[in-house]
């Protein structure tokens, strides 16, 4: 379970963050997840469930944000909304040639209390 060891280092980054700025506490974090990125949104929540035990996000609201994959036919350079990484363009029925959004897992925001 790859979501544990993100959570992990989710909740050591943030509070490193919150201490170098003297934060007292983190009151919330707002998370990225894009379909694509291979990151199971809903172990990722339990998993930071977990990780803030103890931690100065253990009372802090953890907001996740989900993002669509989306791709670019290289044969019709047609845009569409990708479900998996090999998701055919509807149009010409190729596999996408490039994935152009929703590959990310990052942290879109911090909010700290002084």
């Amino acid at each position: 379970m790859h979501e544990l060891t993100l959570a992990t280092a989710i909740v050591e980054m943030a509070v490193l963050e919150a201490e170098k700025n003297n934060a007292g506490s983190v009151k919330e974090i707002e998370l990225e997840v894009g379909k694509l990125s291979g990151v199971d949104a809903d172990a990722l929540e339990f998993a930071l469930s977990l990780a803030v035990r103890n931690t100065k996000l253990e009372y802090t609201v953890i907001k996740i944000l989900h993002t669509d994959g989306i791709g670019r036919c290289n044969l019709c350079n047609r845009s569409f909304i990708m479900h998996a990484v090999w998701t055919p363009c509807p149009g010409c029925k190729m596999p996408a040639g490039q994935i152009i959004h929703g590959e990310a897992l990052r942290v879109v925001s911090l909010v700290v209390d002084d």
